[in-house]
């Protein structure tokens, strides 16, 4: 009897435990089990989840580095049967997959959507090519979509190369930084 949850044979992604800090050997450990055990047909992506982070260092420069978003998983794009769960099972530094009882279980296609565009490993028409922005840092603008949606806040900051800009509103009295795609935004007049 297996011990999959997941139906055998489907394909999808699913996220690997891990010790904290090992994401990246743990990866490298998967990509290597998937080439020496030759289940490239099987297994299609290993992810690690980041986000760019800017801080402010020392000297009062500003310096962007990159952040784990989930520290201690990885996600795993495979084909699930005893062959490939097997593979990144035993891989060196995995502690289970997510789900019942060590159980893989698949992650919703929203949710692989949503963690695979924050990263931007997945083109997304909604964004759009680049183009000019029509914006100025302190102008006023309205949040056309996402969790601020219908907040009025002022332009702190552009990113002409991710397309987006930094607008802080106002939450709870405070003003709060978030970063919007430019096409989810429009000029108050």
């Amino acid at each position: 009897m297996s011990k999959l949850k997941a139906k055998t044979g489907e394909r999808g992604w699913f996220v690997v435990q891990t010790a904290s800090g090992h994401e990246n050997k743990v990866k490298g450990h998967i990509e290597k089990r998937i080439s020496t055990m030759e289940v490239q047909d099987r297994i299609f992506s290993v992810v690690i989840p980041e986000r760019t982070v800017v801080k402010v260092n020392k000297s009062g420069k500003r310096v962007e580095r990159k952040e784990k978003e989930y520290p201690g998983y990885v996600l795993v794009e495979m084909l699930l049967d005893e062959l490939s769960w097997a593979t990144v099972r035993e891989a060196p530094g995995v502690l289970g997959f997510i789900g019942e009882k060590n159980k893989p279980t698949t992650l919703s296609e929203s949710e692989v959507r949503r963690i695979l565009r924050k990263n931007q490993l997945l083109d997304d028409p909604k964004l759009g090519e680049k183009a000019d922005i029509d914006f100025k840092i302190g102008e006023t603008v309205k949040i056309q979509a996402g969790p601020f949606e219908d907040f009025i806040g002022e332009v702190a900051e552009i990113n002409e190369e991710r397309m987006t800009l930094k607008i802080n509103v106002i939450v709870f009295g405070r003003s709060t930084p978030t970063e919007v795609p430019v096409n989810h935004v429009s000029k108050v007049s």
